[in-house]
């Protein structure tokens, strides 16, 4: 955990402190630039698929992106609770995985400095144009996937993080609505689609709370052994196993 951002890491936020680390920690990473190297992510996917005994790499990559994006959490909390901005670009960072192959967060160079008055879509630029875009056009190439798979698995995070911080204690009022203006914005500034919008939709089901759906499927549930997820957006009765 970096100890600067511990504040963050109570109530729903407090499982991701470990998905941020400061480089030089103990656990060897690697570049995310070289993660990321077409060639080099698919031979890395090739041999997640021959030790899972699976071929569908459309689902063994979006099931493996939903690991990897839980970075966004922290990152997302960080920008609006602390007024931080994070050196999370694709270059800046290492990425830890386990021996098997998961991913279990980031290495970044530095703790992050004071955030400078900004639009919203500056405020996250680095998060979205200089990490996730070239991680979602490596993953889709590799695995056949529309980009808006891998779109709807970071967005899925992006929400929930931007949710759980105007329920945290060091929320202010209208912390969140940077995060916000994004997830509602069809496009972006430059006139560019936003891959980011509306990742997610709440039904009225009769309960207390509605029902948090997401748009797209994650497909996860088409590998052996794994259901589907609590947001599935599909008719289950409907849905061949």
């Amino acid at each position: 955990m970096i100890a600067s951002l511990a504040p963050l890491f109570s109530g729903p936020l407090a499982d991701y402190g470990e998905n941020l680390q400061l480089a030089g920690d103990q656990q060897p990473a690697i570049a995310g630039s070289q993660l990321f190297q077409r060639d080099y992510f698919a031979e890395f996917i090739g041999e997640l698929a021959a030790r899972h005994g699976s071929n569908d790499f459309m689902a063994l990559t979006s099931i493996w992106s939903k690991w990897y994006f839980c970075f966004i959490a922290p990152a997302v909390a960080a920008s609006l609770l602390l007024q931080r901005e994070l050196p999370i670009a694709l270059s800046d960072v290492g990425v830890t995985l386990s021996a098997a192959g998961k991913p279990l967060g980031l290495h970044l160079p530095h703790e992050g400095s004071v955030l400078p008055p900004c639009t919203p879509f500056a405020r996250f630029d680095a998060l979205i144009e200089r990490h996730l875009k070239p991680v979602i056009e490596v993953m889709a190439s590799v695995s056949k996937a529309s980009p808006r798979l891998f779109w709807s698995n970071a967005g899925n995070l992006f929400e929930f993080a931007t949710t759980q911080v105007e329920l945290h204690r060091l929320a202010t009022s209208d912390c969140a609505a940077p995060a916000r203006t994004v997830l509602e914005s069809r496009l972006r500034p430059d006139g560019r689609r936003n891959p980011l919008f509306a990742p997610v939709y709440y039904k009225d089901v009769g309960a207390d709370e509605p029902q948090r759906l997401r748009r797209i499927c994650c497909i996860r549930y088409r590998l052996p052994g794994i259901g589907y997820c609590s947001s599935c957006p599909l008719d289950r009765d409907k849905t061949p196993e």
